[in-house]
C-alpha cells in the first residue's frame, strides 16, 4: 500500500514530492499486470544548504533477491546524485533475504519509522469452519459472545462512519498513550485510500453506537489489518473479536490469499512490550510469524547524517507533546 501511486498523491499533498523509479529487470510475476520490477516509489523531502532526505516506505518492490541486489545499488547511487543527507528503505521482506544484499549495498540498521516489524500471516486457504476451528478456544467463545451480546458488523459508508471511527481511535490513541493526528488528516487519507479502491472500514455497533472499528488495507493478495480501536462498550461486548473475524472471513470471500494481522512484538516473550496486548489478542485467531528486515538508511554524507540523527529526536519529543497537548 505505501508503495502506490494512492499513497504516493497523498504524500504529495503533505508535502513530499514522490518519484517513481523502475530499475529493470524481469516483468512482473506470472505475467502480471504492472511495472518491472525492481520498483519502488521515492518520497524527497528538502532540507537546508541544498540537501534533501529520502524515504522508500515498506519498499524496494522485488520478486527475488537479485532484483534486491540491484535495487539497493541503484538507490544508493540516486542518493548520492542528489545530495541527499540519508535515504531510507524498510521493505516487507525476512531478514534471511535482505540481510546479504543490504550489507553488500552498504545500507546500515536505521531507526524504524513504520511501527511494524514483525507481524503474524494468516493462511487463508481452510474454509471459513476449518479457521473457525482452528481459533483458540477463548476466542471462539469471545467471537460467539459478541453477537449474543448484540453487536453487529457493517461496513462504513461516508464521512459520518469514518469520523466514528476516528473518535474511537483517538480514544484508543490516548488511553494507550500513542500519538493520534487531526481528523482532517484522517479523513484525507483513509477517503483516498477507500476510493482508489485499496482499504475498506468496518463497524462494530451496539445499541445504535460504533463501538469497534477496523481499517484493513488489500495488498495484492494480503488483506492487512491496518487499523483498530474500541471503547469501553465494545471490550465489554467482545466487540473487537467479532471485528477482526468479519474482517478475515470477508478477505478469504474477496480473494485474498493471506490475512495479516498487523504488529506484534518482535520478541514475543517480552511481556513489558506495549504490543504483547494486542498480540495475544491476535495470536487467537491463528497465524504464523514473519519478521521484518527493518529500516535501513544508506549514507552519502556522514557528517549530515550525524547533525540529523541529533536533530531529529528533538523534532519527534516536540510533535509527542503538540500530540497529548491536543487529546
Amino acid at each position: 500500500m505505501l508503495q502506490s501511486a494512492a499513497w504516493a498523491k497523498i504524500r504529495e499533498a503533505q508535502g513530499w514530492r514522490a518519484e517513481f523509479c523502475q530499475f529493470g529487470g524481469a516483468p512482473a510475476p506470472s505475467g502480471a499486470p504492472g511495472p518491472a520490477l525492481p520498483v519502488a516509489l521515492v518520497l524527497w523531502r528538502s532540507l537546508p544548504a541544498g540537501r534533501s532526505l529520502a524515504y522508500v516506505p515498506r519498499g524496494p518492490i522485488v520478486d527475488e533477491p537479485a532484483q534486491l541486489a540491484t535495487a539497493l545499488a541503484k538507490l544508493a547511487a540516486l542518493a548520492r546524485e542528489r545530495r541527499a543527507v540519508f535515504l531510507k528503505i524498510d521493505p516487507e521482506i525476512d531478514t534471511n533475504r535482505a540481510g546479504g544484499p543490504l550489507a553488500a549495498a552498504g545500507f546500515r540498521r536505521a531507526p524504524d519509522i513504520q511501527p511494524v516489524v514483525a507481524t503474524l500471516e494468516l493462511d487463508l486457504s481452510p474454509d471459513e469452519e476449518a479457521l473457525f476451528a482452528a481459533l483458540e478456544k477463548d476466542t471462539r467463545w469471545s467471537v460467539r459472545q459478541a453477537e449474543k451480546r448484540g453487536v453487529s458488523i457493517r461496513d462504513a459508508n461516508g464521512d459520518d462512519d469514518l469520523r466514528a471511527l476516528y473518535a474511537l481511535y483517538a480514544e484508543t490513541g490516548q488511553r494507550a498513550g500513542f500519538i493520534t493526528r487531526t481528523w482532517d488528516y484522517y479523513r484525507r487519507m483513509w477517503g483516498a485510500l477507500i476510493a482508489a479502491g485499496h482499504a475498506r472500514v468496518r463497524l462494530a455497533e451496539k445499541d445504535g453506537a460504533a463501538v469497534a472499528g477496523a481499517l484493513t488495507w488489500r495488498c495484492g493478495e494480503r488483506e492487512v489489518y491496518q487499523r483498530a480501536a474500541t471503547n469501553d462498550a465494545g471490550r465489554s461486548a467482545y466487540a473487537a473479536y467479532a471485528l477482526l473475524w468479519r474482517c478475515i472471513i470477508e478477505a478469504r470471500r474477496g480473494g485474498a490469499r493471506r490475512f495479516d494481522f498487523g504488529g506484534i512484538p518482535v520478541d514475543v516473550t517480552r511481556k513489558d512490550d506495549p504490543m504483547y496486548g494486542p498480540y495475544l489478542f491476535k495470536k487467537g485467531f491463528g497465524g504464523t510469524p514473519r519478521r521484518f528486515v527493518g529500516a535501513h538508511d544508506t549514507v552519502p554524507n556522514e557528517l549530515a547524517y550525524r547533525a540529523y540523527t541529533i536533530a531529529e529526536p528533538i523534532y519527534t519529543s516536540a510533535l509527542r507533546l503538540v500530540g497529548r497537548v491536543r487529546s
